[in-house]
């Protein structure tokens, strides 16, 4: 599990980002920039989200006093200047938001976060990035056989779910049935679907007219993230 370091002078703010992902990461908390600067060494974060406006060192000297750089930081401010914007660049921030909403925070990190490890990923940690950023339930089967069958299909996009795709993830698991594994990949998206951030969901998925978004088919669910997948891998020439 990836460490995220959380830095705000605001506990009530930082608690409500402790919800949001205490299930994604390994979280550390700071309310100074006295000791967010000594938990970027202690506590070596993978990812920092910071506001700039901290008590004691602002959250600008912190990155350029810190020896160690997370792959991915994400900071906030009440408004952004030109001193920010240029200092942002020279201190390799990844992105800037003006306070955002939870919601808004959660799903940039995350995209910033499986941008930053998708080099580094092989197809089915990548595909594991998608299904926790969609809030897939981690110990059901169907979760497990996702990791597999996503990469799987975006290697044979003709795959026949039924005939082809179910068995081989059967015979990877050594199951004596494919059916279950339809089933099992059926429950995981159904399980997923009923506590969906829309937010998020429709990153994957287009919405009906009415905005509502359908709990998807297991062949439209694999297709959609073998997409993904294929998108993020293009092939080296």
């Amino acid at each position: 599990m990836q460490k995220l370091l959380i830095v705000d002078a605001s506990s009530i703010f930082t608690d409500a980002l402790k919800e949001v992902f205490q299930n994604e990461f390994q979280l550390h908390i700071c309310h100074d920039g006295e000791t967010a600067l000594e938990a970027m060494l202690s506590f070596q974060p993978d990812a920092l989200v910071i506001n700039l406006i901290l008590p004691y060192k602002d959250g600008l000297t912190v990155l350029q006093e810190s020896a160690h750089k997370p792959k991915v930081i994400l900071a906030m401010v009440p408004n952004i200047t030109d001193y920010v914007a240029v200092m942002a660049e020279r201190l390799d921030i990844d992105y800037v938001m003006v306070m955002p909403k939870i919601s808004t925070l959660r799903v940039r990190l995350m995209d910033l976060v499986a941008n930053a490890t998708h080099k580094s990923m092989d197809s089915a940690a990548q595909t594991a990035v998608h299904l926790h950023a969609l809030n897939f339930p981690t110990h059901l089967d169907g979760y497990r056989q996702l990791c597999v069958a996503v990469p799987l299909f975006a290697a044979n996009p003709n795959m026949r779910l039924s005939k082809e795709l179910y068995p081989a993830i059967a015979k990877h698991f050594d199951l004596p049935d494919a059916r279950t594994v339809e089933h099992s990949i059926r429950k995981a998206i159904g399980a997923a679907w009923s506590k969906k951030n829309p937010s998020v969901w429709t990153k994957y998925l287009p919405p009906k007219a009415d905005g509502t978004i359908p709990c998807p088919s297991n062949k439209a669910f694999i297709s959609r993230l073998a997409e993904m997948l294929v998108l993020e891998n293009p092939p080296q020439v």
